[in-house]
């Protein structure tokens, strides 16, 4: 299953939000079981000291003060800060404090004693409770538990829960920070690589190629700049192939015109040479000797530069004619979607057909055919592209819907250093003719102004 990038971020955050909550539930079902703890401790230690207080009023045996003391010392903890059995003449029997031991118990205490048969068993005096427990055996009065609480060890659990709160909050809020910093990280470094790139493919370094290690969108993005590298390297080689075919076009028919001119001299040199040597001695035939092989060494010298200029050497083989169209296609695309020119294309079902040519050097004609119709659609257009057989040859027509050219320029567009561009050289069209003619096929041009342009290109299947 390929996992997007959205799918992913969204997976993530679930997955954080998850983590958080159970994290909160996990502190706040610690901190109640500590609450509830603490709060049964206390409760425990109400209930020894009432069961004491019970044990103590109803024995009638009289026990020492000191056991009382120790056995309520023993049951008090940090919530209960003093515990006092009263007897029913207001006086205190026992007490975790000894000072207090067999004396009258104070007026607020007497007061709350006197409330208590009312209903009213609690006296607050800042964070202690005073708390009167009346303790009655078979319906006699036997005397009162006093317990002194503090809500301080309560609300220090409180206070401890609120701070552990606040720092799970903080370590979740920091665990968050880092996942973030490290996602963010992770998803833009791919990112950054491929900025990175651009401007490298911008100031004109065209040997670049990412490394695809993902599987998601970023993938794909770095798939397609591979891609469009690709195509931008393609096209910088078709360019250059294309000033080399033009210069060495140029340089070819310098060279007919200087073998031309040259040659025209030369035979006839040659041919008074040979008419002196049949009527002169023996040593000036000699040096007209000398001159006849320098004449001939000048003759061999042409012919070499005459061959510079000559046809190229094809490279043919089986190629796939609607592939190799694509690819010269793909070059423009991009260009044209910008400057406003839609591409259609027809190739009537031949998609599998195989036609031997040499692919780069018809790729750099089509390449060239087709940067001609761009010239003549400034302002947007439409160029189509078709393949179709006639006979036993395919007919590749490229047309466009610019602005055309008259009849006269129509005719001379094959001569070499004809142009109707300012900046144009005119070997373009002359080399691509001379290429398709070397294929064994033929080139047509039809053009009308404002009427558009159409150049068909007839190869041979074999």
């Amino acid at each position: 299953m390929k996992w997007s990038l959205n799918k992913k971020l969204i997976l993530i955050m679930v997955s954080l939000s998850t983590a958080t909550i159970l994290t909160m539930l996990a502190f706040d079902l610690y901190s109640e079981r500590v609450l509830y703890a603490t709060i049964g401790h206390k409760i425990a230690n109400i209930m020894d000291s009432t069961r004491v207080a019970i044990e103590e009023m109803t024995k009638k045996k009289e026990v020492s003060s000191e056991d009382l003391h120790s056995s309520l010392t023993r049951i008090h903890s940090e919530g209960l800060r003093e515990i006092n059995i009263i007897d029913s003449a207001i006086r205190i029997r026992a007490s975790t404090n000894r000072e207090k031991i067999g004396k009258d118990a104070s007026p607020e205490i007497t007061d709350l004693v006197f409330k208590s048969e009312e209903g009213e068993f609690v006296l607050r005096t800042g964070d202690l409770y005073n708390v009167i427990i009346p303790i009655v055996v078979k319906g006699e009065h036997q005397g009162y538990l006093h317990l002194v609480i503090s809500t301080e060890d309560i609300s220090g659990i409180f206070r401890a829960h609120i701070a552990r709160r606040i720092a799970v909050a903080l370590f979740l809020l920091l665990g968050g920070v880092i996942a973030a910093v490290w996602l963010s990280r992770k998803y833009t470094r791919p990112i950054k690589e491929v900025v990175t790139a651009a401007r490298s493919v911008s100031a004109g370094d065209l040997d670049i190629s990412l490394p695809v290690t993902e599987k998601d969108e970023i993938k794909d993005l770095k798939e397609s700049f591979n891609q469009m590298v690709k195509r931008l390297h393609e096209l910088r080689d078709l360019e250059e192939r294309l000033r080399e075919t033009e210069h060495l076009s140029t340089i070819g028919e310098l060279s007919r015109s200087l073998a031309h001119e040259i040659r025209n001299p030369l035979n006839f040199i040659s041919l008074s040479v040979d008419h002196l040597l049949d009527h002169t001695d023996r040593r000036t035939g000699e040096t007209l000797r000398r001159i006849k092989e320098e004449i001939k060494r000048l003759d061999t010298l042409v012919g070499n530069f005459l061959s510079y200029g000559k046809p190229l050497r094809l490279k043919k083989r089986p190629t796939p004619i609607v592939a190799l169209l694509e690819d010269t296609l793909g070059l423009v695309r991009a260009k044209a979607e910008k400057v406003g020119i839609k591409i259609f294309t027809e190739y009537n079902g031949m998609e599998d057909s195989l036609v031997t040519v040499d692919a780069e050097l018809l790729k750099t004609c089509l390449f060239n055919i087709v940067l001609n119709a761009f010239q003549a659609m400034e302002d947007g257009g439409e160029l189509r592209v078709r393949l179709m057989r006639v006979n036993r040859d395919f007919a590749i027509s490229v047309s466009d819907t610019g602005k055309g050219l008259d009849r006269e320029s129509s005719t001379r567009v094959f001569e070499p250093f004809f142009t109707t561009k300012e900046r144009g050289v005119g070997l373009g069209l002359p080399m691509t003719k001379r290429v398709i003619e070397e294929h064994g096929g033929s080139v047509e041009f039809e053009s009308s102004p404002g009427q558009g342009t159409t150049v068909t290109i007839t190869l041979p299947v074999g």
